[in-house]
């Protein structure tokens, strides 16, 4: 099991981690391999399978088992009338019986719970894709959160170091005292939010240790970069391999459960021989004989009809079921693909468009300031501008990571190129 966990952690490591680009070691930070490594081997929902697998094993030891052999016992005559009376026509038969069973009832009970736990096994394989995503995206918000507070690290150095030359203006007299009040106000504000940063960094922290139950994180930090992009394959063969994922090769699991318990429904249409023999006392001639006895259940086809039925409608329903899935997933691909593309084409449109433009506005502005052309106001809308622009940035960044990420768990594929040369 660790064995087949640690090959999945390589491979869905490289087809989630892919889109959160270049990892670097740091000190004491944690990377996505290691996340996903901790997840799979730490996370409490996966001790619901060893549980499980342990009850299938129990019912596989059950469903082995043929009839029992019974004893029975049986005085008849025991008290009566005239010739009978008091024990003096009694009989005793002592007998064994068996059940032997017809239609193959016993391949069908084992090939029941043995689908069962084949499709405990795709269950435990959509859990762990389920967790991949989950701590994939988790890992994206707590490097969209770290990103923030960087960005207010440097929004609070320059904004302190405003404060500073409207402090030297005011105390030679070229500044009035009301600029320096609203300086010293928006260093505050800056430093609020710069403290509301490292909560949202530590919550989100907690949330990504979590899924290996732990609300104490031993790691300071993780490491990408939200900025950089893999190539992407077309998203047409992406719906083309939808069919690999495991949330829809689970079907294929349950429509051989459904098959193994149609087969066993229809081994009840055969009834089962009972054979009974024994030795039977006669207390009036005071002698025994053997006896033999069988016995089969009428109508046996006609009890089974309804239990057929179900498990045929049962199994009709998993192919519908599959086909709905097939479909759910594709569109809500196809919905995330133009999502993903527009926050990608909102990434770059501020890179290339208006961050310079708010880069050289705000030096153009800060230039005007220190001469005195220009007042607090303008440098506040300049540097405001430019870090809301940022914050855009991160946050349609971001928005891209975690909808290929989303892709990627609803595919149960990789949307870059880069993975799939590794799987090929």
């Amino acid at each position: 099991m660790l064995a087949r966990k640690r090959l999945l952690v390589i491979v869905l490591f490289t087809l989630c981690g892919a889109q959160v680009g270049q990892l670097h070691a740091q000190d004491n930070s944690l990377d996505l391999g290691s996340a996903i490594r901790r997840v799979l081997d730490q996370n409490p929902q996966f001790r619901s399978f060893d549980f499980r697998a342990r009850a299938l094993e129990g019912e596989k030891s059950t469903a082995n088992l043929r009839p029992a052999l019974r004893v029975s016992g049986q005085i008849e005559d025991l008290i009566g009338t005239g010739d009978l009376n008091w024990f003096q026509g009694t009989e005793f038969t002592l007998a064994m019986s068996q059940v032997i069973e017809f239609g193959d009832k016993l391949a069908a009970r084992n090939d029941v719970v043995s689908r069962r736990q084949s499709l405990l096994t795709a269950e435990q394989r959509v859990l762990e894709l389920e967790l991949i995503g989950q701590v994939t995206r988790r890992y994206i918000e707590l490097v969209s959160a770290q990103q923030r507070r960087d960005m207010l690290d440097r929004a609070v150095s320059i904004v302190s170091s405003t404060v500073d030359t409207v402090t030297a203006r005011v105390e030679s007299g070229r500044a009035p005292l009301a600029e320096q009040a609203r300086a010293n106000a928006s260093l505050q504000i800056s430093q609020l939010a710069r403290q509301s940063a490292d909560y949202d960094v530590a919550a989100a922290k907690v949330r990504l240790s979590s899924l290996w139950n732990d609300l104490d994180p031993d790691f300071d930090s993780v490491s990408a970069n939200l900025m950089e992009f893999e190539d992407t394959v077309p998203i047409e063969d992406l719906l083309n391999r939808l069919e690999r994922n495991p949330a829809i090769l689970i079907y294929a699991d349950e429509s051989r459960l459904r098959n193994a318990e149609l087969r066993e429904a229809q081994s009840r249409s055969k009834g089962d021989l009972e054979l009974s023999a024994g030795i039977r006392h006669i207390t009036a001639l005071d002698d025994s004989a053997f006896t033999l006895q069988a016995s089969l259940p009428l109508f046996s086809r006609k009890r089974a009809s309804g239990a057929i039925e179900a498990a045929s409608a049962n199994l009709a329903l998993v192919d519908s079921e599959r086909e709905s899935a097939l479909l759910r997933i594709s569109s809500r691909i196809v919905d995330l693909d133009f999502r993903r593309m527009q926050a990608a084409n909102e990434v770059q449109a501020i890179q290339q468009n208006v961050m310079p433009q708010l880069e050289t506005a705000l030096r153009e502005t800060q230039l005007a300031f220190d001469n005195g052309r220009y007042s607090l106001l303008e440098l506040n809308a300049a540097q405001s501008a430019l870090l809301q622009a940022e914050q855009n940035l991160i946050g349609a960044a971001t928005r891209v990571h975690l909808l290929t990420a989303e892709i990627e768990q609803l595919s149960g594929d990789s949307l870059t190129e880069s993975a799939i040369g590794v799987r090929q």
